[in-house]
Formats: C-alpha cells, structure tokens, sequence
C-alpha cells in the first residue's frame, strides 16, 4: 500500500504509529560558522570562504555574502588565482577529493584533477600557471603539482611520510607543506632546486601554513589539547602565538594582507590579527540558506502480533563438501537443511554462529558463547557429541577449516578491533598470529600452504579509510603480499562475503558492487585472467561445494546455489517461522517514586498495572490492586526503560542480560550486518533469549574507500537500488550513511527511504538536514575532510550548527563519552568500574585497563572542551531540538557507557529531567515511537526500571538498578547477573 493512502487509512481509523506528513521550510541567516576557511582576493576587496561545504564570498568590509557553488559539491578551503578572476577548492562532488575552480561570479565550475585518488588543500602559483595540492596517489600523502594549461601533473615530493596542505611563497620560488616525516614532523619547505629542510620545530597538531608577503615568515595552526591558536615563526625561530589564547582559531590557511596583518578563521568568524599584537576588528558576514524538509509517514513497528512470521535471519549458511546440506544459524541455534528438511543442532539461549564444514564433511566447527565467552566448538554430526575446542580464545569468530583437517584459523574479536589465530584440531593449542583489523572470514589455498582474507588497504597514513583488497600470506601469518582485485576497486564490504578459494585453486570468488564475481588465479592466488559475474541480485556470505563445481550464497530473500560452468541457479528453502512472544499474566508496580518520562517532577506512592506486555493504567497506589503478581519497588524510583541510542551489537547471551541489567531495554543499532541483525529480532521477540528491544539498521551505506568491515562501498548503479530494497523487506529501523559517501548519493538513499518509512541518519549535517535526514550521529566523529563540520578542535560549535539542529527538527546524538567525557568521569570516580555487570561480557583484565588510562583516555579532552560540548547540547535543547542518549559502545562499554553519558549531560549543564529524556521520551519522539516507548503512560509498552535513590535529584543513581521490566517481563538484579536465561523459564514477579 502506497505510504500515502496507509496515513490517510491510519488518520481516518485512528490506527496508531502514524501521523499526517508534513512539509518544514527552513530559512536560515547565519553570521557563525563552524570551521570554515577563509581567503582574501589578490586585490585586497573580497574574501572567498566555505560554509555548510558551499564557497561563499563577501565584500572585505564585511555585509551580505553571496553564494558560489550548490550543496552537492561539499567545497572546502578556497583560494584565489592571481588574477583574481577564479577560486579554486577542493570538492568532493563525484566521491573523490578533487580540485576544482569557479568563476568569482559563480559561473563556469571545472573539475581540475581526476581519478582514483583524493587530491587535496591547493594553491596557487603567483604567475597563475600551476596549482599545487597534496594527494595520495604515490600510497601516501605527497606534493604534486597541476599545470592549469597542459593538464599534466608532477609529483615534487616523494618522501614516505605524509607532507600536505602546502602553500606557494609569493616569488613562486619555494612551497612549504606539513610533513610527518621521521627526520622531523612539522612545518617543511621545498625550495626552488627542489630540495627539502625542516623550517620549524613544533609541539603539537600543525596545520596550514601560508607565506608573509616577503618570505621571512610562515604562519600555521597549532592545536593542543584545549588550546587552537595562530603563531607565526621566522626560519629556525621560536615561534610566537598571535592569537588569543582563550580562542578558538580555526586550522585552515590564513591570508596576510600585509607584513604585519593576518587574516584567519576562528570563533565563527573571519578574523584578522596583528603579528604586533595591536586588537583587529573582524569582518562580518552574513549568508543566507533556506530548505525545505518534507515529511514523511514512519512506517509502524509490530510489537503485538503473534505470527507465525517468517524467519529473516538466516545467519552464515555454508555449503557442505557434497553440495548436498546447508549448515546455518537462525534463532540462536545451529541447523542444517537438506532436500527441504530442516534439523535443529542446538536448543539453548546462547548464541551459535559462523558453522564450517569439516573437510570430509561429517563435523562442524562453529563459534558459541555457551560456555560463558564466545569460543570454538565442534560437532560430530553422526553421533551428535560436541566439544569445546577453544578455552580461552574469549572472541573466537569466523573460523576456516584447513584443507587436510588439521587446523583452523579464526578471527578472534577485540571490541571494534580484531586478530587473527590459528588453532590446532588435535589438541586445541591456539597460537595468536597477527592483528588485522576487522578482516573477512579466512579462506585456505587447496594445498594449505597460503591462506587469503579481504583486509584494509589503507591510502595513506593521514587518512584512515582504504579499500578492502585481498591479503596473502602464510598458515602463520607472516610473507604478507597484497593481491588487487580486477578493475582496481576493492570488496563490497568484508566479513563473509569473500574471498572463497575455491577447492581446485583455480578461482576466487569475492562480493564487488554487492554482486558475486569470480576470478581465475595463478596455485598462489595471483589474478589469471578476466572476471565473470555469478549473480544479478545482492549476494552474501559466498562458500563453495568440495568439488568446486557449485556455490551457494544469500540473498535477500533467500540462498542460492549456482552452477559455476553454467550459471544455472538452485533456490535452497529455509522455511522457518517464528511466534511473538507475549506474555499474559497481569504485574503490578508499586512504585515509591514514578518519573513518567514526560514531567518535570516525580509523583509519589503510585502503582502501575500491567497486562500483558502493555501499561493497563497508572494510578495512586491501593492495595485493593495488588493481586496476581506484584513488583515491590516501594522504597525505589521506577521510571521508563532506558534507551541506548548507539550501539554496535554483537551475537552473545551475556550481552543480552548486560543490557537489561543496566535498565536498557531498547538498542539502537545503526551498524549491523542485515542477516545478523535479523537474527537477534527474531530471537529476541520470539524468547528464545532474552534481551532489550533492538531498532537496527544492516550495513552502513558507505562511498568507495571503507573503514570498517560492516560497511558498504556503494556504486551509484545497481548495487544501490538493491541495497535500498533489501532494507525495505527486511525492516530496516534506520538507515545509517556514512563518511565517504557522496551527497547526490545520501539524497536518493533518504528520498527512497521516507517513501518506505524508514528514517535515515548520517555522520554528515549538512546537506543531509536539507535533503530530510532524520539523525545525526556524533557532536564530533569521524569526517571525510580530516576535521569536523560540527565542531572546532575545541569542541565549541556555532551559529550554523545550533540553528540547523534546533530549526529543523533533525536529532543529535552527541557521544560525548567517546570524547573524553567517559574516561574523566572514570578517573574522578573510579568507583564506578567496581560494577559486577562489567564482567558479564568483559575479561577480568578488563577493569584494571580501564583504571590504568591516563586522564581522557585515548580521547583526551579538559573540562573546557567538556563544557564545550554541553553548552551545545543545553543550546539545542532550549532552541527546541532533539538530544537522544547514545555511546558508541562498545568503544566504551556496554550498559555503563549510558550512565555515564547521561551524567556528562548534567555536568555539562543539563539538568537532571533533561538528560533523562535523551535516554526516554526524548528518544521516542525522535524516532516516531513516542506512543509505544519511553513513557510510563497508559497503552505503552511494558519496559520500566527500578532503581536505588532518586535520579531527577542525583543523576548518578540511574546506575543502582534493582528490578527492570522490558514488554511486561520481570527480571531482578539478581537474575541477570546469575547466569543464562531461558526465557520461558524467568522466575515469576516477587509478591
């Protein structure tokens, strides 16, 4: 049923979960802005900057600044020809970092630069003739330079290190750069013989250099913690800070108007400083923006129906040596299905996953947590026995039988981090081979001499993204060798999707533009000749038949075998169903204290009746109600089930009972392989084991260079538009984009997303506000650009940050905690780790590291900068946008992580009610589900949390849970720290 005629149906029955779509015009006058770059004309009477990734320019004297470029093309760090007729930006337009040019009138956009490879920071040459920029097409950052008439390029350094953001003396005889260099990081010049020397020695983040106008002088950035400045330094001189030091200057390429007068970014502004220390006005601006944000109707979450419903999650089926049987998880067990029979391995509350196939076919290695960490185990499938193999592996994933039987390798999982280790069959010896960083599954070379994963090519050390190629190497992980595939692009994404050796050692097959493909290679898996495609839909999770004549793989609506000669397909059924669970017996809460979500205050002595997985009614308390089962929270303070707004999820038991043992009873996961994230709904939902309530996405929709393994490397074609379907059937909660990918791309994914319902967030804020995206993720994190657009190295955001959020209705989630908020908080308190719930999914080493961090942790940060970001946070909220509570976990861990960033909320100036909203109905709200979760009012859902103190009070007491209701489910302290728990077997309500 189109969105439409289902809201106008909805409204007109008053069915739930719907609202009329509405349309929000946005006009916009912004005087602030959040680290834009600035330069001023050869003649002295304009200045060019960048705003929300659009080349703005303004008169010198300040006034209305007119606009250059549109919002697709994410310009930044502009700067003039010589003749002042064109300025010249980086852009990333077609999803690479290129140079381009625009006329000053706002005409005649050029691409410059082309290719593969990010070309960044130009400038430049006096006479007009050249261009130069940093790039990373020698494998790591270099210098190079553009003959703007010819069109050729030349290289001018070529050190290993990264040398960037370089800037032409005004004789045109020497270029000075940054550099990494190991003979001395820091400001470096390039004189006009093409020699290099080291100009100044600094301490801290240098950035952007330019010339003084008589070549004696260089002023550059530098940021350390807390402290952004411009300084200037004369060769081999101490260099001189010019700017305040309680500023906020930003790192971008200042101009000098003269000998002693500078002009930089900094506090929002374009300001101008004085290398004699004399106060300079700035220049003002003011630059127009308007949008308009169409509505859309949420497509309804079923929380009520019983079923029976398909099962959807279909996790890491593989093929049998005889191509006759598929080995997969689903619904937390392992089963096998041959000739449409389905046989159920395991029947239990912990979770199985990654089966392979022993090379005669009669076991089956798989990874389980049943023994309280996730190990590795094999099965005998004749006779039904099982051991552990693995004891102290605490990870273990992924694993890849050797060809002779003997060995196995695996991937042993380390939070977002990963290694990879081989095992010994026999004896169960595991021997750690090397990190790798969240690599694919292991596939092994016919005579077992080699193994290959799909691993991170990074371009260049400054840059952390790369592509995802194919690592050789030995059975004990040395002899590295990197191995391209055709066409010089890497792999959809990594996990399971290839590379697959096949058995004879004559082919790979491998995922590319979501399709798989395979390859003829050399005995040592070099590429021997074209490619051919095997599937025309989003295949997954690839392995091959003994014989190497078939391959299975999933797809999006099921698995598919393909003769590899022929091409000819076989659909193999997984014909499962699963049912709700609801229960329905009817609880009462009587409740000391009740903070709804909603008010700003608590009510006193108040029960709460339950029926069923819904809230019956709220009301002062009497006795006369406290029949069948009763919840005595009389001495506590019950409020609404928290919600966890970031999360990256992982398959275990423990984690389950860890969410809820903090009061979480909603996730949101917004990275996810689909497959998985099916599977952990279904069994959930279904009380195979017991958990929180989870919204997820599959994988993140990425451009070409990738970081993580659970990203996707997006191609404008096909592969998007299947994607897009793919999370349409399988029910996507959110669709998450990510860094690299392009903006014409993240319009068309919101635009077919709100037509199905599902709302989108991204890393990026603008343009992504005004094509509709619903969520931001991070008040700081990871940006394509190398700095953030939300806010300073300080962490202050400005005028075009705050009104965007607050105008627009857009939510953030700021994870503050992975900002430094987390590890001060631990420092100054480091009672807080003394937490038994810790450890239902941690090491014992693993409180004692976190103990051991210096002040920050690995983000260091001062209470300045903290601060920083709450007064954005208290900004937002009083301008009327939205805040949601969310951590980035498992960065910082599970549970803790959002006690702890709903107090650094409060310590950064919220108060109490408010940062509980962020974790409750403010999250609701946000995701169109405030009529079925975060309040404790008449018709919600059932997830409620009892907790020690008074948290609209004290703040920190959200963490003393004592009793914790998720759909109408009663679990104690007690219980969720005990052990595993068979849902259908949950100790029933204390009387």
């Amino acid at each position: 049923m189109p969105p439409t005629i289902r809201a106008v149906l909805c409204l007109v029955l008053g069915l739930p979960g719907y609202a009329l779509a509405q349309t929000t015009q946005v006009n916009l006058t912004l005087s602030e802005g959040t680290n834009i770059a600035a330069a001023v004309s050869p003649d002295g009477r304009t200045v060019a900057f960048d705003l929300l990734g659009r080349i703005w320019i303004v008169p010198k004297d300040g006034g209305s600044a007119t606009v250059l470029t549109d919002e697709l093309g994410d310009a930044r760090e502009p700067v003039w020809a010589a003749d002042g007729s064109r300025i010249a930006f980086q852009s990333y337009r077609d999803g690479t970092w290129h140079i381009w040019s625009v006329g000053r009138d706002g005409t005649g956009l050029r691409q410059l630069t082309f290719g593969a490879f990010d070309d960044r920071e130009p400038d430049y040459s006096p006479d007009g003739r050249f261009l130069v920029f940093a790039s990373d097409r020698s494998g790591n950052y270099d210098i190079w330079r553009l003959d703007l008439a010819a069109g050729t390029l030349e290289q001018l350094t070529d050190d290993p290190m990264d040398d960037f953001a370089p800037a032409v003396s005004r004789d045109g005889r020497a270029i000075v750069f940054v550099s990494a260099r190991k003979a001395g990081p820091g400001i470096w010049v390039r004189n006009a013989n093409g020699l290099t020397e080291r100009w100044a020695v600094t301490q801290g983040a240098v950035s952007a250099p330019s010339w003084s106008p008589d070549g004696q002088q260089i002023a550059f950035n530098l940021s350390t913690t807390g402290v952004s400045r411009l300084w200037i330094a004369s060769k081999g001189g101490e260099p001189k800070a010019i700017s305040p030091a309680e500023g906020d200057a930003f790192p971008f390429r200042a101009t000098w108007l003269s000998a002693t007068e500078i002009l930089y970014t900094g506090d929002g502004h374009l300001q101008r400083a004085s290398v004699l220390g004399d106060a300079l006005p700035g220049i003002s601006f003011e630059a127009k923006i308007g949008f308009s944000r169409k509505g859309y109707v949420k497509a309804r979450r079923d929380f009520d129906s019983a079923g029976p419903n398909r099962v959807y999650g279909v996790v890491a089926p593989a093929l049998s040596p005889d191509g006759t049987t598929v080995a997969f998880v689903a619904l937390g067990d392992l089963w096998t299905a041959r000739d449409g029979k389905l046989t159920r391995l395991t029947d239990d509350p912990y979770v199985q996953n990654d089966p392979a196939w022993s090379p005669d076919g009669r076991s089956l290695l798989y990874a389980s947590d049943k023994s309280g960490t996730k190990e590795l185990w094999i099965r005998d499938l004749a006779a039904g026995t099982e051991r552990q193999l693995t004891r102290a592996a605490a990870g273990a994933a992924m694993p890849a039988w050797s060809p002779d039987g003997t060995r196995a390798v695996f991937i042993l999982e380390r939070g977002l981090g990963s290694e990879l280790a081989g095992v010994d069959i026999a004896t169960g010896e595991v021997k750690r081979l090397r990190t790798v960083f969240q690599p694919s599954r292991a596939t092994w070379s016919p005579d077992g001499k080699l193994i290959a994963i799909a691993a991170l090519k990074a371009n260049s050390a400054r840059y952390r993204e790369g592509r995802s190629d194919i690592l050789i190497m030995n059975p004990d992980g040395t002899g590295d060798r990197w191995v391209v595939l055709p066409g010089g692009r890497g792999f959809t994404s990594r996990g399971l999707d290839g590379p697959a050796w096949a058995p004879m050692g004559d082919r790979i097959a491998y995922g590319q533009d979501g399709l798989v493909w395979t390859m003829p290679v050399t005995p040592d898996g070099e590429p021997n000749g074209p490619p051919t495609r095997l599937s025309t839909e989003l295949a997954n999770t690839i392995t091959w038949s003994g014989d190497g004549r078939s391959l299975l793989y999933q797809t999006t609506d099921g698995l598919r075998k393909v003769a590899v000669e022929t091409g000819t397909t076989e659909r193999i059924a997984i014909d499962l169903t699963w049912t709700r669970r609801i229960p329905t017996r009817r609880v009462v809460v009587h409740a000391g204290r009740l903070w709804d979500g909603l008010a700003d205050t608590v009510r006193t002595d108040m029960d709460v009746v339950i029926v069923g997985h819904r809230i019956r009614n709220v009301v002062p308390h009497s006795a006369a109600l406290h029949r069948d089962s009763v919840v005595d929270a009389s001495g506590l303070t019950v409020m609404p089930g928290l919600v966890e707004g970031h999360a990256h999820l992982v398959m275990g038991e423990a984690l389950g009972r860890t969410w809820l043992a903090y009061g979480i009873t909603t996730v949101r996961d917004p990275a996810s392989e689909p497959f998985q994230m099916r599977e952990r709904r279904e069994a959930v939902e279904s009380g195979v084991r017991v958990g929180p309530r989870e919204l997820a996405t599959g994988r993140i929709f990425d451009g070409e260079r990738i970081y993580y393994g659970f990203n996707n490397a997006m191609t404008p074609g096909g592969q998007l538009a299947q994607e897009l379907e793919r999370a349409s059937a399988l029910e996507f909660s959110l669709i998450k984009t990510y860094v690299r990918l392009p903006d014409v791309l993240q319009r068309r994914i919101i635009e077919y997303a709100h037509q199905h319902g599902i709302p989108v967030s991204s890393h990026e804020l603008y343009p992504a506000v005004a094509f509709g995206a619903d969520h931001v993720e991070h008040i700081r994190g990871t940006s394509r650009r190398g700095f953030s657009t939300k806010t300073s190295n300080l962490y202050r955001s400005y005028q075009d940050v705050i009104e965007l959020l607050t105008q627009s209705g857009m939510s953030l989630t700021p994870t503050m905690g992975i900002q430094g908020g987390f590890f001060n908080l631990i420092q100054s308190d480091p009672s807080i780790l003394d937490d038994p719930r810790l450890l239902l999914v941690n090491g014992p080493d693993y409180v004692p590291s976190l103990k051991a961090l210096p002040r920050g942790g690995p983000f260091a940060s001062t209470p300045a900068m903290m601060a920083a970001q709450g007064l954005t946070l208290k900004r937002v909220i009083e301008g009327g946008g939205r805040v949601i509570a969310g951590t980035d976990a498992p960065i910082i861990p599970y549970g803790l992580s959002l006690h702890t960033e709903i107090a650094n909320y409060v310590e950064g100036g919220l108060t109490p009610v408010q940062a509980l909203r962020t974790a409750t109905s403010g999250f609701a709200e946000a995701a169109g589900l405030a009529k079925e979760l975060g309040s404790v009012v008449v018709g919600r859902l059932a997830d409620l949390v009892a907790v020690d103190g008074n948290p609209l009070e004290r703040i920190s007491d959200t963490r003393k849970v004592r009793v914790v209701l998720k759909n109408g489910e009663v679990y104690t302290e007690e219980q969720l720290l005990r052990g595993a728990i068979f849902p259908a077997r949950v100790t029933p309500a204390p009387k």
